[in-house]
């Protein structure tokens, strides 16, 4: 079995799992079916979380504090090069978690530009794997409605030649919970169907005088890439100026 299967196949059960608990519940007696549904959403989000654990020897973490480095984030989404600046973070310690799960939202943007913070253009939607929106011909997106691939998200371009863009819910490691841009398409997108299919492989790197939601289109300085497809935890250590697996 080729790895695009079957990374194809994990995501699929794992939208096949939650749909079912769905219609479990929905087939319930009414008195219970707000409750238990809120009770088995958090439950799937739970199983899918996924967990990095980023230690840092202490030579690497004073020298990278006294120079103004940033311990930076960045998410993939389908085959393209990352391009945004996940989360950045200048109070990082000696071990640090970094946490998402499969929580998503759908935006716009009518520039990408590198060394530039994302810019939404347009209002942004609650939208999950296997649903689409809308960008109407007035610019509005609609709200997600089921259709597209299982793995993906649909954005249908109503609109002009525009850049899509997809925010992602994350723990960082001061413990907020916040959703920000992983991802804008580099080139605008025309009229029709765009398929943005976000993977479970990460990027971390230190880099000096850099925000979150930054766009960039070239490579990060001695950066790793760390890959969840098939787990949920990882852990690396920065020592002697070296990426090591924990």
């Amino acid at each position: 079995m080729s790895k695009s299967i079957a990374v194809s196949q994990n995501s699929q059960q794992l939208h096949n799992d939650v749909q079912e608990a769905v219609k479990s519940i929905l087939s319930a007696p009414k008195a219970l079916k707000t409750s238990d549904y809120s009770k088995v959403l958090r439950s799937a989000l739970a199983a899918s979380q996924k967990i990095v654990t980023i230690e840092i020897a202490a030579g690497d973490l004073t020298l990278l504090k006294k120079s103004g480095y940033k311990l930076c984030f960045a998410k993939k989404v389908g085959t393209e090069d990352y391009n945004v600046v996940w989360q950045s973070y200048d109070a990082y310690l000696s071990n640090n978690e970094f946490s998402w799960t499969p929580q998503y939202q759908l935006f716009a943007s009518n520039v990408f530009k590198e060394n530039v913070q994302v810019k939404v253009s347009t209002n942004i939607v609650n939208i999950g794997l296997g649903q689409t929106s809308t960008l109407d011909e007035h610019g509005l997106l609609s709200s997600a409605v089921t259709g597209g691939p299982d793995v993906s998200m649909t954005f249908v371009n109503d609109y002009a030649p525009i850049h899509p863009g997809i925010n992602q819910l994350s723990t960082g490691i001061d413990g907020n919970q916040v959703s920000t841009p992983i991802y804008v398409a580099v080139d605008q997108v025309v009229t029709g169907k765009t398929v943005l299919t976000p993977v479970e492989t990460i990027l971390v790197w230190f880099e000096q005088n850099v925000q979150t939601s930054t766009m960039f289109s070239t490579s990060r300085s001695k950066a790793i890439e760390i890959d969840l497809t098939f787990d949920n935890t990882a852990g690396r250590l920065y020592e002697g100026g070296q990426w090591k697996t924990v």
